[in-house]
């Protein structure tokens, strides 16, 4: 069994309130969080994405970091802990993302990897023009599938030529490789998610439902 923490990249991490303590995200605070799981021993730190917020009252994840660049950040003030960053595929091309995780691979010497998220919430995307629409709901893991395989491609060879529904490369290049495996992670709970993680992840988290009473 592997121990971890999602740290608060988000405001007021995962408490929905107005009247607990209220914060903002930062990078030293996300740090001192990550060195601290790192000196008690936990295994890995994972930052979400989010690109638009739920508002209301409490302004619930209105005012986020970004999960590449803060990663970046903390690979380079920490030594042992694995970290993971955050994909949201309909926001960048494989190429790009496969190449940012190669540079914190190379700042983390090796303990880089890369949760992914097909793109649940329609107004993160439809914001800046994005969104592909409802077809995306059908089709969202066979978008994942090509991406990741694109990824695997580039770390693993350097290269890639898919020609897939989504996505056309063309001798794409990526170099230099990562000096360690890049895992794969993701947060499937549907069956179409589940057979992706199966076929394409390291890990999946799962959700667990504790019956009441």
């Amino acid at each position: 069994m592997q121990l971890g923490v999602f740290i608060p990249i988000g405001n007021n991490g995962w408490i929905i309130s107005t009247t607990s303590p209220q914060f903002m995200p930062s990078y030293d605070l996300n740090l001192g969080i990550v060195q601290k799981a790192e000196a008690f021993g936990f295994e890995f730190a994972m930052s979400m994405i989010k690109l638009h917020g739920f508002g209301g009252p409490s302004q619930h994840w209105d005012h986020n970091l970004e999960s590449f660049t803060l990663m970046a950040g903390i690979a380079g003030q920490t030594s042992r802990i694995k970290l993971f960053a955050t994909c949201a595929v309909l926001t960048m091309p494989p190429p790009i993302t496969a190449r940012m995780a190669v540079t914190i691979d190379s700042i983390s010497h090796g303990r880089f990897g890369v949760n992914i998220v097909s793109g649940w919430q329609r107004r993160e995307y439809s914001q800046m023009g994005l969104w592909p629409g409802p077809e995306h709901y059908r089709r969202r893991y066979e978008y994942c599938a090509e991406y990741v395989t694109i990824m695997q491609e580039l770390w693993a060879t350097g290269r890639s030529d898919l020609k897939g529904q989504f996505f056309q490369m063309d001798d794409c290049r990526c170099s230099p490789l990562p000096t360690a495996k890049i895992p794969i992670i993701c947060a499937a709970q549907s069956d179409a998610g589940t057979k992706f993680a199966a076929q394409y992840a390291d890990y999946n988290f799962c959700l667990l439902a504790v019956p009441s009473g």
